[in-house]
């Protein structure tokens, strides 16, 4: 019969229709087999090292799925198992697998049907690779047996194979490489919640629009807002940004008629931006080789201004070091890319003009210019 119902008929069901019949659904991996994998709860099947080559398997159980035709065994350990691993090669590493394995004679012909705690043994080589799982297997763990071994040391030694399998429906807590068993399929990596899309684990928007705590390591999504230690921390896709976080900014400095030169002068502008509305600062010092260049000074802006009729205004200072300090305004004009600077050329205070190579003084090296302007962007 191609139909088979568990537990239904009189007399006769067969192991093979217990274990493909889906009483107690766990994950579906195809239309009649099951995600194989260890059953949440505790540590189920943590690995220790004891001793020496020793090592102790604690309890747990797990599914192991074999063929179409054999189907998906459940298999519990309710002892600690010991295991002990033969001695290192003497001229290389190798890397031993510990797995999980079913015997079944009547698909494998081995005549034995058990299920046995297996070390399967890698080969020597200077870049060892692990073994291939064998047949009807769920690999728990990789041991690494170093060259020439009498001990293992397991802290550095081991590595962790295990993948969860849960009821259909459930969410997977685990991280693994693992793929997921069907779109839609959730898992827990302990961090955030992920959906497989079908070749991928996807961040799971979950919560959409809301701020999550500050233990949050990575964002779910491009937007997400989550409470940082000093406020609101926006997701980039990459890194948290603190809310009007300042970015680093290098302007083009140039004047109406030839454009200034840096030389070994310094200019060390930022800014911080919050929606539309731009904080820009700066300072300029004249080195030895800085040449003004002709004509009226201006610093291009980060983020282009606004359109909106207004000239917006902040304090500027031009000061010549053990000479004088010349204070003024930075403006910047309706939709302007560049910010200019006026300042008060003579103690009477109707005496303004715009900052150039020769205005308020001639540039040299003892000359800076800062500044400090909010404005609203495009």
């Amino acid at each position: 019969m191609t139909v088979r119902a568990a537990w239904l008929p009189p007399a006769g069901q067969t192991r093979a229709d217990t274990r493909a019949a889906p009483t107690g659904t766990m994950t579906p991996a195809g239309p009649l087999t099951t995600a194989p994998g260890i059953i949440p709860g505790g540590n189920p099947l943590a690995l220790t090292g004891t001793a020496g080559l020793q090592a102790q398997l604690d309890v747990g159980r797990a599914i192991v799925q074999g063929t179409t035709a054999q189907g998906a065994y459940s298999v519990v350990v309710t002892v600690p198992e010991v295991l002990t691993f033969t001695p290192g090669h003497a001229q290389y590493d190798r890397l031993d697998l510990v797995v999980l394995r079913v015997y079944d004679t009547l698909f494998d012909s081995t005549g034995k049907s058990l299920a046995v705690v297996e070390i399967v043994p890698g080969l020597p080589a200077a870049a060892p690779q692990p073994p291939a799982t064998p047949a009807c297997s769920l690999p728990l763990w990789q041991v690494r047996v170093p060259v020439g071994a009498s001990a293992i040391t397991w802290a550095s030694a081991l590595t962790d194979l295990r993948a969860y399998t849960v009821a259909a429906g459930g969410i997977r807590p685990d991280a693994s490489t693992t793929p997921g068993a069907y779109v839609g399929q959730l898992r827990d990596t302990g961090a955030r919640i992920e959906r497989w899309s079908g070749t991928a684990w996807v961040p799971y928007p979950a919560a959409l629009g809301g701020i999550a705590p500050s233990t949050l390591a990575a964002g779910s999504y491009i937007g997400q807002w989550r409470d940082g230690a000093n406020g609101p921390e926006r997701w980039n896709g990459s890194a948290w940004q603190p809310f009007g976080a300042w970015t680093a900014y290098t302007p083009t400095w140039t004047a109406t008629t030839t454009n200034p030169i840096l030389g070994n002068g310094t200019l060390v502008t930022r800014y911080s931006r919050v929606g539309k509305t731009i904080t820009y600062v700066g300072t300029l010092r004249a080195g030895t080789t800085t040449n003004g260049g002709n004509g009226v000074w201006n610093m291009t802006l980060p983020v282009q201004a606004a359109n909106n009729g207004i000239t917006v205004q902040g304090p500027c200072s031009y000061v010549a070091f053990g000479s004088n300090n010349y204070i003024g305004n930075a403006a910047i004009a309706p939709g302007a890319t560049a910010v200019g600077f006026t300042v008060k050329t003579a103690t009477n205070a109707a005496q303004y003009d715009n900052v150039s190579n020769t205005v308020p003084v001639a540039t040299s090296s003892v000359i800076g210019l800062s500044w400090a302007i909010t404005y609203e962007s495009v």
